[in-house]
């Protein structure tokens, strides 16, 4: 470079420019604005209807069950739109104790309606009491996007397994995660299907790369950005031919904190 030249990072953008930039940025805030409030009355005709349909429906028959099942996506799909307004008007999104039995158990719910009938779901709940903080959709999309990954890259007869474990991290631990020293949750899901070599490994949770053609990549990068916003971490260990464990580190909320909450 010559002397006196000028490097990208101080490159200035004329003033016409960056008014243009500023317009568009401003345009595209409110059409998305827009698009959300649309998608927010769909989703309140979709939860409406199934909410009718179940009603409609024999007690405790299989239909009815699909329908409290596309209820139940319904209402997460809403609180998802509901967590991109609060984003927009830069509110964050209340944080409560999560009571991780019940999410696990939303969990099986959506993961089985879309992971193929082939491979087995299994989903073990904790025994004891166990609570994590976080936000609660969050967590369940995360979880739901781990559980679709580890079902595609899983044949028929092969399956996927989840769990929830209270785990303490000590220093040297926690460094390494770039975390605190202290409790977590840690939710495993873990398949039995083709692995991931180790060059996919280490870029699997780029935004936007990915292996499968209809693939977006953006799956394991949205769990990462959680999991950081939660204050966790998220770890994934895979062969090629041996499957891939996920584990979703979440700060553990102790039972003091949880009674005083409620």
């Amino acid at each position: 470079m010559t002397s006196g030249a000028t490097s990208p990072s101080q490159v200035t953008l004329p003033p016409a420019v960056r008014g243009l930039d500023a317009e568009r940025l401003a345009a595209l805030h409110r059409m998305s604005g827009a698009i959300v409030h649309d998608l927010n009355n769909l989703f309140g005709v979709i939860v409406g209807a199934n909410e009718r349909l179940a009603e409609e429906l024999g007690e405790g028959g299989d239909r009815q069950k699909l329908a409290l099942i596309g209820l139940e996506a319904a209402e997460r799909g809403a609180a998802l739109l509901r967590r991109l307004l609060t984003l927009a008007q830069d509110e964050a999104p209340e944080l409560d104790p999560i009571d991780c039995a019940d999410v696990l158990q939303t969990l099986r719910r959506l993961a089985r309606q879309a992971i193929a009938p082939g491979v087995r779901l299994s989903v073990w709940t904790p025994a004891a009491p166990l609570h994590c903080a976080g936000d609660r959709t969050g967590l369940e999309m995360a979880l739901l996007n781990l559980c679709l990954n580890a079902g595609q890259a899983t044949s028929d007869g092969g399956g996927v397994s989840v769990q929830a474990r209270a785990t303490r991290l000590a220093a040297a631990e926690a460094r390494s995660l770039g975390l605190t020293p202290g409790g977590y949750v840690a939710f495993t899901v873990h398949d039995t299907g083709k692995g991931m070599s180790a060059e996919t490994l280490a870029r699997a949770t780029d935004p936007l790369f990915t292996t499968r053609p209809t693939g977006t990549g953006l799956g394991l990068s949205s769990v990462l950005d959680f999991a950081t916003a939660a204050g966790g971490a998220l770890v994934l260990q895979a062969r090629e031919g041996e499957g891939t464990t996920a584990t979703l580190f979440v700060p553990l909320v102790q039972a003091a904190e949880t009674a005083q909450a409620a």
